[in-house]
């Protein structure tokens, strides 16, 4: 044990691992990764369930849909509550509701009576809790790192999740053939005790008492005029929304790309998932090794460029390997951009604001991206998927070159460095 200890400090000692000497922040990273893995596997089989039970590229679209509504209604009350409460306690009250669901969805399954309407349901469930979650686990972070490892603990968070995001699919892809997809939500629900787990065997977090006198709207109101005042919080913030709306919408196009164009079954839709996550966990790493010495808008841009190429270039293929290479590059594109948004607010907003504006990113990441699912589940339903791929692709490469005309006019360019 004290061997692995010495391991440890010499790890954390490199500038690319800084955030790992912080005992809080390693609790909740390899915690974390575990729960993560468990994710991805159910986030497989409940969509390939989907599309068992209804073979519709719509109602699966309608699942991400419900699933990720809650963000834009919630989210940014749950920014009030992140800046509230203690951010501790509520990531463990949003992993403990993770959990349970879980359990739901594989009892439903495991007893052979899910349906859809228990998977929307559960969905929308799963939402109002992500949408308290998101704000306050992301403002969590500076609590356990403080400002000087801040970006580099983004940088290495993004790596967590996208290596599970790696293993994750391809784990559930082979469970899913192998077994079922009870076994798969079952996995998730246990996955959930490690967080949990490490989340209590912390020390008490950094944080400075917050007092707070406005009602909740007018603190809502404060995060938002925080971010129009602020063209280098704004402009990022504007990107991530308009692409995630546009081109984030691979969790309803792949699998539907997978059956439909390139004719593969659970395994092959697991690999292609994995090969997205591979391309983020490349791009995370990359994040993490850059930190410190490289401009932060050369993820910012180069990200929402390769993606909108990614995406164009998708709805021309109809191989299996020139796909997963383009998934590949979708998902450095996709990291590189939305960490790079979030390390460069983070690095600016002041800690009283932070649960706030990061539940207004929360709404443009994940709550825009589940409307352009929608919307794109709706043109792969009537045109096909591959139609779908290429005008997100047109899309996202479109407002990609106005607000960068914007950026650079502005001369932001080479202010920030992660």
């Amino acid at each position: 044990m004290g061997y692995l200890k010495k391991i440890i400090n010499k790890l954390t000692r490199v500038s690319a691992l800084a955030a790992l000497q912080h005992r809080n922040f390693r609790l909740f990273y390899f915690g974390q990764m575990i729960s993560v893995i468990g994710f991805w596997m159910q986030n497989i089989a409940q969509a390939w369930v989907v599309l068992e039970l209804t073979n519709s590229p719509f109602l699966l679209g309608l699942v991400t849909f419900v699933q990720f509504l809650p963000n834009l209604i919630f989210s940014l009350f749950a920014g009030v509550f992140a800046d509230r409460f203690p951010r501790r306690v509520l990531v463990i009250g949003t992993q403990t509701l993770f959990m349970m669901l879980a359990v739901i969805f594989a009892i439903l399954s495991g007893a052979g009576i899910l349906q859809y309407w228990h998977i929307v349901v559960i969905s929308a469930l799963l939402g109002v809790t992500h949408a308290v979650d998101i704000p306050a686990r992301q403002s969590l972070l500076v609590e356990m790192v403080g400002r000087n490892d801040l970006s580099n603990a983004i940088a290495l968070n993004s790596s967590m999740f996208n290596a599970a995001r790696v293993v994750g699919p391809a784990l559930g892809g082979l469970v899913l053939a192998k077994y079922d997809a009870t076994t798969c939500f079952l996995i998730n629900a246990i996955s959930y005790l490690f967080v949990i787990f490490g989340l209590l065997a912390m020390k008490s977090v950094n944080k400075t008492k917050r007092k707070y006198t406005q009602n909740i709207l007018s603190q809502i109101k404060e995060g938002m005029l925080y971010i129009r005042s602020t063209p280098t919080v704004l402009i990022p913030m504007l990107l991530l929304a308009t692409v995630s709306i546009s081109a984030m919408n691979f969790g309803v196009l792949v699998p539907v790309f997978a059956r439909t164009v390139l004719g593969q079954g659970p395994e092959g839709f697991g690999l292609l998932v994995s090969s997205q996550g591979m391309g983020s966990l490349i791009g995370a790493i990359l994040l993490v090794v850059a930190s410190k010495h490289t401009n932060l808008t050369k993820f910012l841009w180069g990200g929402a460029t390769c993606l909108g190429f990614s995406q164009l270039l998708l709805g021309q293929m109809n191989w299996y390997w020139p796909v997963a290479v383009l998934l590949v590059a979708a998902g450095w594109s996709m990291v590189s951009l939305s960490a790079s948004v979030n390390s460069l607010i983070q690095l600016q907003v002041p800690d009283d604001l932070r649960g706030r504006v990061m539940s207004i990113y929360s709404v443009c990441f994940i709550g825009l991206s589940s409307v352009g699912g929608m919307i794109a589940g709706t043109v792969a339903k009537w045109f096909g998927a591959s139609v779908a791929f290429s005008i997100s692709g047109l899309i996202a490469l479109l407002t990609t070159f106005i607000l960068a005309k914007l950026w650079h006019r502005k001369k932001y360019t080479s202010q920030f460095n992660l």
